[in-house]
């Protein structure tokens, strides 16, 4: 595909010829990956209501920061990594997927994930039959309460539903409020954050993007805040409680609208 080829060679060039893209490592590059999935996290809301413009170019910044560390990993293997990670990614697509390229079969999504584990272990030579054997426990910690979560429903160590969740929320949140020293609320509020995300779990609910958008939320309000003080002449700091608390109101109608 041209369009594609040109991108390789324009972040090629870029980072011949440009003095920053010149200084970047794999190190380096590593906030910049992080915030742009959470852009097109954030994008992704923002499509989800008809609007898909920002989420295109979001994937697009996206693309490029795996251009940009296939780039680097070619000057330093000495060979085009980027054709390496795109037939990689179509090879154990293929694999992962007998059901559709080969003669398994797979009746639902659940059964998909079944093979897709098994799979995995078989490619990566793991022996050890425990549930997690290979399970890495990284990126964000409600993502990782989520998988925890779904892996042990395939074995149906799970709750039935969500109101026996709920009913253990409650009990942890009994023992958060007990807690007595620091280091025991500190466990308790672990133990309900779990819950809550297992919770949400049971909902078809996913906590890691519920909680970006409560955080974008919150910010975009603040914002308006700020800025309708400022238009009142008014010190935003200086601002009573009550005064502040007003403001937050409006934030919210008006940002409803």
């Amino acid at each position: 595909m041209k369009e594609f080829d040109r991108f390789i060679d324009v972040m090629h060039k870029l980072r011949q010829e440009c003095p920053w893209d010149k200084e970047q490592t794999l190190r380096s590059l590593r906030t910049y990956l992080i915030e742009e999935a959470y852009e097109c996290l954030e994008a992704m809301n923002a499509a989800e209501q008809g609007d898909y413009t920002n989420l295109i170019e979001e994937l697009g910044d996206l693309l490029l920061q795996i251009a940009f560390q296939s780039e680097i990993l070619s000057e330093n293997l000495k060979e085009p990594v980027i054709i390496k990670v795109i037939s990689g990614i179509t090879e154990k697509l293929v694999r992962r997927h007998p059901h559709v390229f080969a003669q398994a079969k797979a009746d639902d999504s659940k059964a998909v994930l079944e093979n897709w584990e098994e799979l995995k272990k078989k490619e990566k030579g793991v022996s050890d039959q425990s549930l997690f054997a290979g399970f890495k426990a990284t990126g964000p910690a409600l993502q990782t309460a989520l998988k925890i979560g779904q892996k042990s429903e395939r074995v149906r160590f799970d709750w039935d539903d969500e109101s026996e969740v709920w009913s253990q929320f409650q009990s942890e949140l009994k023992e958060l409020e007990a807690a007595e020293t620091p280091e025991n609320e500190e466990e308790e509020l672990g133990d309900l954050l779990f819950c809550l995300a297992q919770w949400a779990r049971h909902r078809k609910l996913d906590a890691e993007v519920a909680l970006e958008s409560a955080n974008q939320k919150f910010l975009k309000r603040f914002r308006w805040m700020e800025e309708k003080a400022k238009e009142r002449e008014q010190n935003f700091r200086e601002l009573s409680r009550e005064q502040k608390e007003d403001l937050w109101k409006e934030a919210k109608s008006a940002l409803r609208r």
